[in-house]
């Protein structure tokens, strides 16, 4: 079994956007909490992020993640589809009706 033991050195910064923005080299972060479930986004300047990059983000920055609830990357419909930036990723809460639990 893979134990991730994510803690990177993330400093948090002041940006013009609303949310809790961080960075860990060259990797920022975007912390927000929309409708009551967290949103992460992540990247790079020049590529996209790794999967170690943003898992370590999820783990590290979003109060909760992995204990009490999942986070997914989602593909919206292309109707739908909004990225500011070209190398970002953005990892979403899941709502346990949306992974088939039921709340007992």
């Amino acid at each position: 079994m893979i134990r991730l033991q994510p803690k990177a050195n993330w400093k948090q910064i002041r940006h013009p956007h609303p949310g809790n923005w961080y960075v860990w080299g060259e990797v920022g972060a975007c912390v927000t909490k929309d409708d009551g479930f967290w949103h992460l986004s992540v990247s790079h300047p020049r590529r996209y992020p790794t999967w170690d990059e943003i898992y370590t983000a999820w783990y590290d920055l979003v109060p909760g993640a992995g204990s009490e609830f999942e986070g997914a990357i989602l593909l919206p419909r292309k109707t739908d589809y909004v990225n500011l930036h070209p190398n970002c990723f953005h990892v979403h809460q899941l709502r346990d009706l949306e992974l088939g639990k039921l709340n007992v």
